[in-house]
């Protein structure tokens, strides 16, 4: 079978493309079981986000309606499994997302790219503000992988939120030793100095476009 369209590249696409890998669900089994296993730390799941998600793939063809069931009064409910063109799909952007590093843009480095325009001590304050909320966000991380371990979820669910973890780590670090820096004088320059740099490079441009 052939794509009707192109796989929409979203995290969340990943995560249901891999969820019907295991077996067929519907939508609602799906998003209970991404939080079971705190995908949804890594993942957005805002409202109906997921019907969205499962509509355009299966518009694609890449999975497909396998069962529908109504119980009583309540709305049928449709059972979704993946094509054999989606499981392609899904293996080859898994394989391609695992071995090739790509820039995803983070706002924060924007932010420090450009932090130079606050004042050094408001940046200082703005800087442990963000100290103190990695610590609280690196705890609870923390606690509930322990509460996830502590049920009998495999670890092989885990790891994605044990990397979330570790790069909140190396954030809260790096941010620690940029603070550092900047207290003791080793980082921070002057306006005037700002100003001077800015003027130079101003100058060489020039020169540049007259040869």
């Amino acid at each position: 079978m052939k794509a009707n369209r192109e796989l929409p590249r979203t995290p969340l696409a990943l995560a249901v493309m891999n969820l019907l890998m295991e077996r067929p669900m519907h939508p609602y089994e799906m998003k209970s079981t991404m939080k079971e296993r705190g995908h949804d730390q890594v993942i957005k799941l805002k409202g109906g986000s997921i019907y969205d998600t499962v509509e355009r793939l299966e518009e694609g063809g890449f999975i497909h309606a396998h069962e529908t069931s109504r119980e009583g009064r309540r709305p049928e409910r449709t059972v979704y499994a993946i094509t054999e063109t989606g499981r392609e799909e899904i293996t080859g952007w898994l394989s391609e997302l695992l071995a090739q590093p790509v820039n995803e843009y983070p706002q924060f480095a924007g932010a420090l790219a450009f932090f130079a325009a606050l004042d050094k001590d408001e940046v200082v304050r703005l800087l442990k503000v963000r100290i103190a909320l990695l610590d609280g966000q690196i705890a609870g991380a923390e606690k509930q992988l322990k509460n996830f371990m502590e049920m009998g979820l495999p670890r092989l669910f885990l790891v994605e939120g044990e990397y979330a973890v570790a790069m909140k780590h190396a954030e809260l670090e790096w941010v620690r030793g940029l603070v550092r820096e900047i207290g003791d004088g080793k980082l921070w320059i002057t306006k005037e100095q700002m100003k001077a740099f800015g003027e130079a490079g101003a100058s060489r441009e020039e020169g540049g476009d007259r040869e």
